[in-house]
């Protein structure tokens, strides 16, 4: 679909709410991820700008999450602009994505659509490494409510006594460096005060906001956990919106699209993508464009993008030279477009 059509279903989802449409999505794919972060401020205000004085502000939001302090700047950033927000949610509004959800008045999901818990990964250079490879570390995301699964394991599931108890703990200290473990700690605390926060933009009821909390930041056993439709009602409650069969065949529609062009749910292999350009006829080194992100309305769009240069090499192995491939960003950053 062309951006000109893809125009007339953003203008129908506004006449159909009576109200004015942002679209964020980020990529979902394995290999090549967009995240959530704090450059989407700028182009989101942009975008808020054009709009005049609008009375309600939908944001059609797809995501897998990311920085949690960037969703609660783009939560509050729209309420700058309008004291009526909604979020439509047609497939993954996850992690971060759920943070900014919850501050909006009104959140439409389609029958598709999921949220998770809210309770985030820390990832410092103190962190856990694993050995990729010679010479190839990775740091390892180190999750809040995994450091508190192994508390309530050693005092609740094993009932150890206080010199045990210390000795386990010593033993999760010579893994996690004991600072990673303190900013464990703050981002629990710090979650919970941003999610309470936007909260408290529509609501004011003291016991169901610390329900709502509470539930989100561990009150699920993982941070991957779906929340349905079903289950986000019975926790949100009226923040649910009603069922709307054609609101949600236009915002199905309009995923669609974006997925087709964003590849999303795609998995990247570059191996994979160097096969396929060749077989097509491209010569080597081949450049791969992946679409990160989108933040488009309907008078203009940003997009960031990554260029992958792919080529084939010859890598060393403990058994010796062996084919291999090797990426190398040739571009990255943002595109404007009308």
């Amino acid at each position: 679909m062309a951006r000109g059509e893809r125009i007339e279903l953003i203008r129908a989802i506004q006449k159909h709410r009576g109200s004015r449409l942002i679209c964020c999505l980020t990529s979902d794919r394995h290999g090549a991820p967009g995240n959530i972060a704090k450059d989407f401020i700028p182009k989101f205000f942009e975008h808020l700008s054009r709009f005049q004085q609008p009375k309600k502000i939908d944001v059609f939001l797809f995501t897998t999450g990311g920085d949690t302090l960037a969703a609660f700047g783009l939560s509050r950033l729209v309420r700058e602009f309008t004291n009526s927000v909604a979020t439509l949610v047609p497939e993954k509004c996850h992690s971060a994505g759920t943070l900014f959800v919850l501050g909006s008045n009104e959140v439409f999901m389609g029958r598709a659509a999921t949220l998770t818990p809210i309770d985030p990964s820390v990832n410092t250079p103190l962190n856990p490494q694993v050995e990729l490879g010679p010479g190839m570390r990775q740091i390892l995301p180190v999750s809040v409510e995994s450091v508190a699964g192994y508390k309530a394991l050693v005092k609740d599931d094993w009932g150890l006594n206080d010199d045990a108890t210390g000795a386990a703990f010593r033993i999760l200290a010579d893994r996690i460096n004991p600072l990673a473990l303190g900013d464990v700690y703050r981002s629990r605390q710090q979650i919970g005060r941003l999610a309470r926060t936007l909260i408290h933009y529509h609501r004011h009821d003291e016991r169901k906001i610390k329900k709502i909390v509470e539930k989100l930041t561990g009150g699920y056993g993982s941070h991957d956990y779906p929340i349905s439709r079903a289950e986000a009602r019975e926790l949100l409650e009226a923040q649910i919106a009603k069922d709307d069969a054609e609101l949600e065949r236009l915002l199905w529609e309009l995923f669609r699209d974006f997925s087709a062009e964003m590849k999303l749910g795609e998995i990247f292999d570059p191996t994979i993508a160097l096969q396929v350009a060749t077989a097509s006829g491209q010569r080597p080194p081949v450049l791969d464009t992946q679409k990160l992100v989108v933040i488009e309305s309907e008078a203009a769009g940003d997009e960031f993008a990554r260029g992958l240069q792919l080529s084939a090499v010859q890598a060393m192995t403990p058994a010796g030279p062996a084919p291999g491939i090797q990426a190398a960003v040739v571009r990255q950053g943002w595109t404007h477009y009308n």
